[in-house]
């Protein structure tokens, strides 16, 4: 049973690679719709089993023993591979096409992946045990009879960890991952008692039962408010039955449909672009969970992303190391290799962040120092190592997407201040605008290609996302038809209905329903100034009267036509 399934996944993996990769010479696209949903969520009839991810191990992994072996390993990156003929990703047990692909109104992007009312503040909320780890305190709590894990913001940062942990999860939602439900809470001490049995870990690190000290010790490290009630955020759990962590890496061999070696995903490299933004720092398989959920006939394995808090900046002691985070790895031998040889004369820069205004609230958070092609997490990640340009401009494609409005409901759910509120926008945009402005100028920014009698238009993403002024915007159009991809006479490409470029398609003499023409049409997306991306290449069908279907899109590295 798991090798069939597994065969018959790996056939479909043949397919995807058949209409996607890199631009080159012609592959004839066939006459049918793209995939858009991923055969990984069969039914199979018995969970995987737990995997326990130590935190000192991955470290070591990913920032010594794997570089090593891939330095002396003849390993090319390649392209990811889960890719569909428009060059997305279909949806998946890893992935959900949402703002990317559908419109996303704005309450929904503020409710996130939260389906169920908030916590009741009716019954006591009843302490199950102590969270073990982590930055900051908290509690496995049952409210009515559902389980969160509680986490308190801490006395150093302000109200940065809860409103990161509510605000992260909503973005990660928006862009299609799936995520627990974060919510922001306020709640008096009375309200929390300790359940039968509720376990907690002593001085020496060991398992006993939890006492009413035990919970004031952890509350006294949590951040207060002036009316005497705690602000807190609680993360629901998650559907189905935990099995530990997932990998960035490689495959899980005791699930058959996990056939697509993890870091050559398109979601996890992507994922970079997203992190980056953020400065999601702490993307490591600890802060992942695979969950085991019921489906017809038994189950499949669904891939949360569980933590994405520790964004918007960190406070480190000490402080030098705080502002290397997001810039550089904890160890990072090339740049320890530079210092050395340049005896630390070569300024980074981190030498040159400091505090905001709203100070430790955001640490060092920043727009100036931001270099979306340099931001790098707390230890290399095997998908953002592999991850290619057409990876992380597919993430900016989905980021243009979400807009200022959707941005300014999700950071209106973390209750913030009204001065920290207004900082974290000012920093959020800022990023945002660096993050576009670079993965929508090289590879094309256009997208959504759809079909109006004879014309076809594309979605102007540079002009969406507010990167590109529509006056500033330039295009060019070449089409070729027939098998042997003669150049046709085009008309003029023209701005049209607020954001969408559009052209007129050509004519393949001939074309019928039953003997469809071929066509293939780049256009290019340029700005006054000259910065052009690469072009859009559309593959079509004339169907005659049946007007044209468009079956493929890519995004060759550069300008040379497709050869036929």
């Amino acid at each position: 049973m798991a090798s069939e399934l597994r065969a018959s996944l790996a056939a479909w993996l043949v397919v995807v690679l058949g209409v996607s990769g890199c631009a080159g010479s012609l592959r004839k696209y066939p006459l049918r719709e793209p995939l858009w949903n991923d055969p990984d969520r069969q039914a199979i009839d018995r969970a995987p089993k737990k995997y326990y991810s130590p935190f000192a191990w991955d470290a070591a992994n990913h920032t010594l023993f794997r570089p090593v072996s891939r330095f002396f390993a003849v390993d090319p990156a390649g392209e990811a591979v889960n890719v569909n003929a428009l060059d997305e990703v279909p949806d998946s047990s890893w992935f959900t096409n949402r703002v990317g692909r559908f419109p996303l109104p704005v309450d929904a992007a503020a409710i996130g992946a939260c389906s169920k009312r908030a916590p009741s503040q009716r019954d006591p909320w009843v302490i199950i045990r102590a969270k073990p780890n982590g930055f900051n305190p908290g509690f496995f709590v049952e409210i009515e009879g559902q389980k969160y894990l509680m986490k308190f913001d801490g006395t150093e940062e302000g109200t940065r960890p809860t409103a990161a942990d509510v605000i992260g999860t909503r973005i990660f939602h928006a862009a299609g991952y799936f995520v627990p439900c974060n919510r922001i809470v306020f709640f008096e001490r009375k309200l929390l008692t300790i359940g039968n049995g509720a376990r907690g870990e002593n001085s020496r690190g060991e398992k006993a039962p939890l006492t009413e000290s035990d919970v004031e010790r952890v509350l006294a490290k949590a951040l207060r408010l002036t009316d005497g009630r705690y602000r807190a955020s609680v993360s629901q759990f998650i559907e189905g039955t935990p099995l530990g962590p997932w990998t960035y890496e490689g495959t899980r061999a005791d699930d058959p449909n996990d056939v697509i070696p993890h870091e050559d995903r398109r979601e996890l490299r992507g994922m970079y672009a997203l992190a980056a933004w953020l400065g999601y720092y702490d993307s490591r398989e600890q802060n992942t969970m695979a969950s085991f959920v019921q489906a017809s006939g038994g189950g499949y394995v669904r891939h949360y992303m569980l933590d994405v808090g520790n964004v918007f900046g960190s406070v480190w002691d000490p402080p030098l190391l705080g502002r290397r985070i997001t810039h550089a790895y904890y160890l990072d031998f090339p740049y320890l290799f530079e210092d050395f040889v340049t005896l630390g004369a070569r300024q980074r820069p981190w030498d040159r962040l400091r505090f905001g205004p709203t100070g430790k609230q955001f640490g060092y958070y920043d727009v100036t120092e931001f270099d979306p092609d340099a931001f790098r997490p707390g230890y290399p990640n095997p998908a953002f190592v592999r991850r290619s340009e057409r990876d992380s401009a597919w993430m900016a494609r989905i980021v243009s997407r979400i807009s200022e409005r959707h941005i300014r409901s999700i950071v209106a759910e973390a209750q913030l201040a009204p001065a920290h509120e207004k900082r974290l926008l000012e920093v959020v945009f800022g990023r945002r605008k660096k993050l576009l402005s670079r993965f929508l100028s090289r590879l094309s920014p256009l997208g959504a290609p759809r079909v109006d009698g004879d014309g076809l238009c594309l979605e102007d993403l540079g002009i969406l996302a507010g990167v590109v002024p529509a006056n500033e915007r330039t295009y060019s159009y070449r089409a070729f038809t027939g098998d042997r991809l003669t150049p046709a006479s085009v008309t003029n490409v023209g701005l049209t209905r607020g954001h969408f470029a559009c052209v007129t398609l050509p004519a393949v003499p001939g074309a019928s329903r039953t003997e469809p023409g071929y066509v293939v049409v780049d256009l290019g997306a340029a700005r006054a100034t000259g910065e052009a991306a690469f072009p859009a290449r559309i593959h079509l069908y004339h169907l005659g009267d049946g007007g044209y279907r468009v079956v493929g899109l890519e995004r060759p590295y550069d300008w040379a036509p497709p050869e036929g």
